[in-house]
C-alpha cells in the first residue's frame, strides 16, 4: 500500500491508537462514576418522584421529588433505563445519603444494571487489546534463515 511520497505508514496506527486511547478514557470517565452513583445509593429508601423525559442514556432526563420539605429537581446519571417511562410518570428514585441532587431510579440500582455498565469499558479496554495484538503479531517478521536476494 502507497501512503504517497514522504509520508510514513506509521503514522495511521499512532493515530488511531490515539482515538482508541480517548475513547477509552471517555468510556471510563462516563460510566464509573455513574456505576459508583448506584452502588452508593443502594441501600436509600426509594422515594416517589415525577419523571420528565430527556435522552436518558446519555444522562439528560430529571426527576423532580420531595426532600425535607422542598421540591428537588435531580439529574439521573448516564445510562439509565428509562423505557417506558413519559414526560410526567410517576417513578421511585432512591437518593445518595446527604445529597439529594444525586439519584437513581430505584429500579436502576441492581447488582445486573451495575455490571452492564461496566461490562461497556471493559468490553471496549479487550477489543482494544485484541486490536493491539493483532497488529503486533502480523508486522512480525518471520524468525526463518536470511534468504538471499
Amino acid at each position: 500500500m502507497s501512503t504517497g511520497p514522504g509520508r510514513s505508514r506509521r503514522v495511521r496506527p499512532a493515530v488511531v491508537g490515539t482515538v482508541a486511547a480517548l475513547a477509552l478514557a471517555l468510556a471510563y470517565a462516563a460510566f464509573l462514576p455513574a456505576v459508583w452513583l448506584r452502588t452508593e445509593v443502594r441501600g436509600a429508601e426509594p422515594t416517589a418522584a415525577t419523571f420528565h423525559a430527556g435522552p436518558c442514556l446519555l444522562g439528560g432526563c430529571t426527576v423532580t421529588y420531595p426532600h425535607a420539605g422542598e421540591q428537588v429537581t435531580a439529574g439521573l446519571p448516564v445510562g439509565t433505563r428509562a423505557g417506558g417511562h413519559a414526560e410526567g410518570d410517576t417513578v421511585y428514585v432512591r437518593a445518595a445519603p446527604g445529597e439529594p441532587e444525586r439519584v437513581a431510579l430505584a429500579a436502576d440500582t441492581g447488582r445486573g444494571t451495575v455490571a452492564a455498565l461496566l461490562a461497556v469499558p471493559g468490553g471496549l479496554t479487550l477489543l482494544a487489546l485484541a486490536a493491539g495484538a493483532v497488529r503486533v503479531l502480523r508486522d512480525r517478521r518471520p524468525e526463518g534463515p536470511a534468504q538471499a536476494v
